[in-house]
């Protein structure tokens, strides 16, 4: 039987597990957002320097626009927002995957008889994937965001513990 500080232990992970799959999911919606955005830009400056070209436009916006479109491909080049947003996609699906691993250990620590050192060893098993996992956002130079982590979590804590409220 699994002891009261393991049964803490799980629920700590299982509540952590949850804030960092609304973290990520939403990190990666805002960097595709913001991939989309400059995009866009790109593609508008793009087609008023072809406008210019071709008289449609005065030549002053020719110049605006080939010195918006330098800006924004450098800035495109630099913030590298789709592949941050493909990095975080990764990482929300696999906290999402490893969520699901919890709440499995959470109803075996409280439904079955479950070894208490067999407990810890998964509940450490999954902690460390948690970090090999959450640890590439800083390979990819993502930031964190530390209102939207408080704003996670508050809603996972919530959701969580409305899932188990008995």
């Amino acid at each position: 039987m699994a002891t009261e500080q393991t049964r803490n232990a799980v629920w700590q992970e299982l509540l952590d597990v949850a804030r960092l799959v609304r973290y990520y999911e939403v990190l990666s919606d805002r960097h595709r957002r913001n991939h989309s955005i400059v995009r866009f830009l790109l593609l508008a400056a793009a087609a008023g320097g072809i406008a210019a070209l071709l008289d449609v436009l005065p030549a002053s916006v020719q110049l605006i626009a080939g010195g918006l479109v330098a800006l924004l491909v450098v800035w495109d080049f630099i913030a590298d927002y789709a592949k941050k947003a493909a990095v975080l996609h990764a990482i929300s699906l696999e906290c999402s995957a490893l969520e699901i691993e919890w709440r499995e250990l959470w109803a075996d620590v409280n439904e079955r008889d479950l070894d208490d050192s067999e407990a810890r060893r998964k509940n450490q098993r999954l902690a460390r994937r948690a970090l090999e996992v959450t640890g590439r956002a800083g390979h990819a130079d993502i930031r964190e965001d530390r209102k939207l982590n408080e704003k996670c979590e508050k809603v996972a804590y919530r959701v969580v513990e409305d899932r188990y409220a008995s």
